[in-house]
């Protein structure tokens, strides 16, 4: 029989122990161990506890340590230590199909191990393997049950029955068939090209696809770029320019390296060492979660991304700092979670994959300037504005009366134990960011660009093994390439048409008053940005507002990266919860039972302003910068 630890020790190591014997959990690699050990618990039952109850539904497994107990069955099974109870929390399906078969009893005291369901589905869909075996278990003990569950009635029909195709979507396909026609025809009549009016009825109805969202946000523009193949709009090479851009290569080699940093673990050993470095205070747990968001921005273009890493962390500190929810300090736990993944993403050129889209839109020697680290120092004011506002906010805001909580340290100490010393894949994910970072910011000392920087990380890593055909397959966000590819594929046919000197013309009379004024442009970049963000995703929106504004500015005289930079700050502006996906992604991970919802979007609201108040506190910064 597998001995397990004594329950006297601490709950930490005894956990630890238990998880390094047990049969289901001893194989399994040592940050998944580490992140089992923060969901688990040591649990107490008292002679005659119901350990688990038939037909109530399975949200967590047990592990018995101490003490016996009986299952309330036809033959009535005795477990005894280093016996699990509760597999059917490995079964898949909603909760009110996942039920206990049947009630386990307490005969002695018994003291065990309690594993939530979210933890053990997290490693259960990464190893199959491990939910077979565990089912295998429970379908062992069947022939010992009464009978089993049975299953839940279905739910009786709506009395009226939802069509089958929504009328907000008719409403929309009509729309996007119609309205791009008649934007066609309208251009003719005024003597538009003919070239022109086609491409201006394409682009009408991706637009159009992206208000009604009637289909996934990057296939609208793959839609465009092989429909102006097809009709023979443009040239192959304006069309696809995307896809032999440097923008291509530099998308590659940042999801890699982000990808590699969170699969070896080096991302999540960081955040640990980072709680047990920082002083444990309210403002350090804050702080902890805000810096770990900041540095995850500046190799991962995704702040959905970012929150899926930080998410288990947050919900980790939460549940060991007990706090009570919508309480201030769990609230101000969440916003710290949900602004670090999200403040800093026009800050840094690769946080955010449109950054990187408008990136390549820009002049060819502006793309050579800011290629490295030019984009955030010239984005000074801004990041330290931010920054102090929102430290500021979590120092002196939200504290609690009473005693603060105190994070568990020696089950902290005890995960880093459990991961060990670093693994290879650490060391290179370690290697191949500080060469990326440092390369960034250097060069003029290597003289090569950003982009091919990130190939050259990216082949090696493809090389060494370390980024296999399945990660490339599955850990890279191809359809936000083929977004953004081929976004830059439609800008520049924009261009190759004169569709931007074409508005400007248009629009210039009545903008000749703004001429080199960066304030009055700064309202207007806002005007445009926030307006069009109230129909189109964050993605969309900004790479639109980029497409109406840089020829704009450049006939202004607004230097194009202030245009690119202000497009991309004001996109994060947002007020309703469908503008901002990553709010959404928060809330449907259960965050929202934590945080109060006023004190949340009043902090954004204040955000919104100290964007906005920073982008015009930055015209003396950028002057002296020479960017005007």
């Amino acid at each position: 029989m597998t001995t397990t630890a004594p329950c006297s020790r601490s709950d930490a190591l005894t956990i630890a122990d238990a998880i390094s014997t047990h049969p289901l959990f001893a194989k399994l690699s040592p940050l998944q161990k580490a992140r089992l050990l923060a969901a688990s618990t040591i649990q107490h039952f008292a002679t005659d506890e119901l350990l688990l109850e038939a037909h109530q539904t399975a949200d967590h497994y047990l592990w018995i340590l101490q003490g016996s107990a009986i299952y309330l069955a036809r033959e009535n099974p005795v477990l005894h230590p280093s016996d699990g109870i509760g597999q059917e929390v490995f079964s898949e399906g909603p909760p009110e199909q996942r039920k206990y078969l049947a009630s386990v009893r307490a005969l002695t005291a018994v003291c065990a191990i309690r594993i939530d369901h979210s933890a053990l589905q997290d490693i259960a869909t990464s190893l199959p393997e491990l939910r077979s075996r565990a089912l295998l278990t429970l379908a062992a003990r069947l022939g010992n049950f009464n009978s089993p569950i049975k299953s839940a009635k279905p739910p009786d029909p709506p009395a009226s029955t939802k069509p089958a195709f929504p009328y907000q979507a008719m409403l929309g396909w009509c729309t996007t068939i119609v309205l791009p026609l008649i934007v066609w025809k309208v251009c003719l009549q005024y003597a538009l090209p003919p070239h022109s009016s086609v491409f201006l009825g394409l682009f009408t109805m991706m637009v159009l696809m992206w208000i009604f969202s009637l289909i996934d946000e990057f296939i609208p523009p793959l839609i465009v770029v092989v429909a102006i193949l097809f009709v023979d709009l443009v040239p192959p090479r304006v069309a696809l320019h995307g896809f032999y851009s440097r923008a291509f290569m530099l998308l590659l080699g940042v999801y890699a390296i982000s990808a590699l940093m969170v699969s070896s673990g080096l991302a999540y050993r960081f955040m640990l060492w980072l709680l047990i470095r920082l002083p444990d205070r309210p403002f350090w747990h804050r702080t902890a979660l805000s810096l770990f968001g900041a540095l995850l921005s500046i190799v991962m273009p995704s702040a959905s991304a970012r929150m899926s890493l930080m998410l288990p962390l947050y919900q980790e500190m939460n549940s060991s700092l007990k706090l009570r929810p919508k309480s201030p300090e769990s609230s101000a736990l969440a916003i710290s979670t949900f602004t670090g993944a999200t403040l800093f993403a026009p800050i840094f050129l690769t946080a955010k994959s449109s950054n990187l889209a408008a990136f390549s839109m820009m002049p060819s020697q502006v793309r050579e300037q800011f290629q490295g680290s030019s984009w955030f120092f010239s984005a000074l004011v801004v990041a330290l504005g931010l920054s102090a506002m929102h430290f500021w906010f979590m120092r002196r805001r939200w504290l609690s009366a009473h005693q603060p909580k105190v994070l568990p340290k020696d089950r902290i100490v005890r995960q880093l134990k459990v991961m060990g010393k670093l693994q290879t894949s650490e060391w290179v994910a370690a290697f191949a960011f500080i060469v990326f970072l440092l390369g960034s910011v250097t060069p003029q000392w290597h003289q090569s660009q950003a982009a091919w920087l990130s190939g050259l990380v990216l082949v090696s890593l493809l090389a060494l093994g370390l980024f296999d055909k399945k990660s490339f397959q599955g850990k890279i966000e191809w359809p936000m390439i083929f977004f953004l590819l081929s976004l830059d594929g439609i800008t520049d046919s924009i261009t190759y048409l004169g569709l931007d000197t074409l508005l400007f013309g248009r629009i210039s009379h009545s903008l000749q008053w703004m001429d080199e004024r960066l304030s009055l442009f700064i309202i207007l970049a806002f005007v445009v940005t926030v307006g069009l963000r109230l129909a189109l995703p964050l993605t969309a929106g900004m790479i639109l507002a980029v497409t109406i504004l840089l020829p704009t500015g450049i006939e202004l005289g607004i230097h194009p990266w202030i245009t690119v930079f202000l497009s991309s700050l004001f996109s994060d502006i947002w007020f309703m919860p469908y503008q901002n996906s990553t709010y959404q992604q928060a809330v449907n991970a259960g965050m929202s039972q934590n945080f109060e919802r006023q004190t949340f979007m009043r902090y954004n609201l204040l955000l919104n302003l100290a964007r906005v108040v920073l982008a015009f506190a930055s015209i003396p910064y950028w002057q002296w910068l020479g960017l005007q």
